[in-house]
């Protein structure tokens, strides 16, 4: 099943665990970048942000795709609220990624 055709959880809310829960705001597929790009809202009032390695655990079991091909932009926590936006974006093959994204995404993420 092909990337494109996975993108279906829009408006949806999810709920990982007893503290936090993710709403898939808005999906788009880039067919000229060949990513997915999500913004996704997370609650997570008991707890502090998610780390962006939680984060990208969170999207490929949603998605049902390889944590590899997932890069997390940023994450925007909102004062005190315990409320963040992040923008994510899922390649179909790393290969894309490495062309398009800077050296430094990847030290953050641990992709070498």
């Amino acid at each position: 099943m092909s990337l494109q055709q996975k993108l279906n959880q829009k408006g949806k809310m999810i709920k990982i665990s007893d503290d936090i829960s993710i709403t898939i705001l808005d999906e788009k597929y880039n067919k000229l970048l060949k990513r997915a790009e999500l913004s996704i809202y997370i609650d997570h009032i008991k707890v502090g942000t998610p780390s962006r390695k939680d984060l990208r655990k969170f999207v490929a079991f949603i998605y049902k795709v390889d944590e590899g091909n997932i890069i997390v932009k940023n994450i925007e926590s909102e004062y005190g609220k315990g409320s963040s936006k992040a923008l994510v974006y899922i390649y179909e093959d790393l290969k894309y990624a490495k062309l398009l994204e800077p050296q430094y995404i990847f030290k953050r993420h641990g992709i070498q």
